[in-house]
């Protein structure tokens, strides 16, 4: 009989990780146009939001085997075990976590397609299909929904950094080491 793993599998433990850098990216990404062209910035002969897609796309396209290595994952357990509380909390949140990564990218796909923008992969030159007709009232309220979500997702994300450092620090168990 083997021992339950202590760790989640490396599929989705890299799963995770990407999905950080992808998320990060995209911030960064949409930080940096959102300044360009500032005062005392130089303007650059490069847009950063064609990148900015492709890291929400990156996103959602990891959304998928991410759910389904998660559902079929065996979960390794929480050592000491936490209170019903917490577990209860940690699920929301995970859950939250999950609608939101799904969420945000689908809203700025769909802010662009309202707006008439093709939404392109910067180094193929592909041009992905879009998902409704152009619609100017529609496109502005996907844009304050996408950014308005990406701010919440941004507070869910730090709420769980949060709650990972709690549970290796304060509580000194191994939550964090399960998806490191």
């Amino acid at each position: 009989m083997s021992m339950p793993s202590t760790r989640y599998p490396l599929s989705l433990r890299a799963i995770h990780w990407l999905t950080v850098v992808a998320v990060v990216a995209a911030a960064i990404l949409a930080d940096t146009e959102e300044h360009e062209g500032d005062e005392g910035n130089a303007v650059s002969s490069v847009s950063a939001m064609p990148w900015h897609y492709v890291a929400g796309l990156v996103v959602l396209l990891l959304l998928i085997p991410r759910i389904v290595l998660r559902i079929r994952a065996q979960v390794p357990p929480i050592i000491p075990t936490p209170d019903r509380f917490t577990a209860l909390t940690a699920r929301l949140v995970h859950l939250a976590l999950y609608a939101f990564l799904l969420a945000v990218p689908l809203l700025g796909w769909l802010q662009l397609s309202y707006g008439g923008e093709p939404l392109m992969l910067p180094w193929l030159g592909w041009q992905l299909p879009a998902l409704v007709q152009p619609d100017p009232q529609a496109k502005e309220l996907t844009e304050e929904l996408h950014e308005v979500l990406g701010n919440v997702l941004y507070g869910l994300i730090a709420l769980h950094v949060a709650a990972a450092l709690w549970h290796h620090i304060v509580r000194r168990d191994n939550t964090l080491k399960r998806m490191l």
